[in-house]
């Protein structure tokens, strides 16, 4: 009897993808769209050395992982409306941006502050700076901020709980919620993935509710905003700017945009 479609290309496959499990192929697909941003059905074909039927299989099981965004002709890693980025790939995006709007935001903060750090790669360039200037509390439920505060003992940390998401690194859900409703911060801060006009929203209702409880528990709440993240929606809103005290934006962002954020009655601080 003949081969059916299926079985012929996946014997295709074994031919020419070197060794190349599964495991290793959606490892490979996901490094290669973190590091370039977008890449092709065509080239992951040709690097692969398997068919365009599995590449497409493996994109869609990557798409329901959360890992990429499938588009026409090939993989997103770029946020979207209902995607955001995997880590990896926001923590290579706007790192300039990134560590000016650090140094602005630890100026905020001031000796014996206690310290919410939320689960952003932004907010992560601002803990080598806090670290450096003990004594001082930090609070978060992003590991790779804990690993980071966990060397230096002149600094209190307390880990929030909840149940660890390995796509954002961090520890999201009730218990999360519920610890911080019984902790008090002196300072918040945080980012998001996306603000249009004056809401502020993210895309994943979990990383919402976390990021409300820890606005919450703050007396200032500090937003840090690069310029790719205006003038963009997601599916779940997380509030208004006005319900953080300040607002920290890299120089690329439009005056017009800043002049709304201080009409609403925030303190916005650019970062050159």
């Amino acid at each position: 009897m003949p081969e059916a479609p299926e079985e012929h290309a996946d014997a295709h496959d074994a031919l020419h993808s070197h060794g190349r499990t599964k495991a290793a192929r959606l490892s490979f697909i996901g490094e290669i769209v973190n590091q370039r941003g977008f890449v092709s059905v065509d080239d992951l074909t040709e690097q692969l050395g398997v068919s365009r039927m599995t590449v497409h299989r493996d994109l869609d099981e990557l798409q329901r992982m959360s890992m990429l965004r499938k588009v026409r002709g090939g993989a997103s890693a770029h946020r979207s409306t209902q995607f955001e980025s995997d880590l990896q790939f926001r923590s290579m995006s706007a790192v300039d941006e990134k560590k000016q709007m650090a140094r602005v935001a630890a100026s905020l903060v001031s000796e014996g502050d206690v310290v919410i750090i939320d689960d952003s790669t932004t907010s992560l360039a601002v803990v080598p700076l806090l670290i450096a200037q003990p004594p001082l509390t930090i609070i978060t439920n992003f590991l790779p901020a804990m690993q980071q505060v966990s060397n230096h003992p002149d600094v209190h940390l307390i880990a929030l709980g909840g149940e660890f998401t390995p796509r954002y690194q961090s520890f999201l859900g009730m218990m999360c919620e519920r610890n911080l409703s019984d902790l008090y911060a002196d300072v918040l801060i945080a980012s998001t993935s996306a603000v249009r006009g004056l809401d502020v929203y993210h895309q994943d209702q979990r990383i919402v509710s976390a990021k409300r409880a820890m606005m919450n528990a703050a007396q200032r709440r500090v937003l840090m905003l690069d310029h790719s993240k205006i003038d963009h929606g997601a599916l779940h809103r997380l509030g208004r700017i006005d319900e953080f005290t300040h607002v920290i934006v890299d120089d690329k962002v439009e005056a017009a945009v800043v002049r709304s954020f201080e009409d609403a009655g925030v303190v916005v601080l650019v970062a050159t």
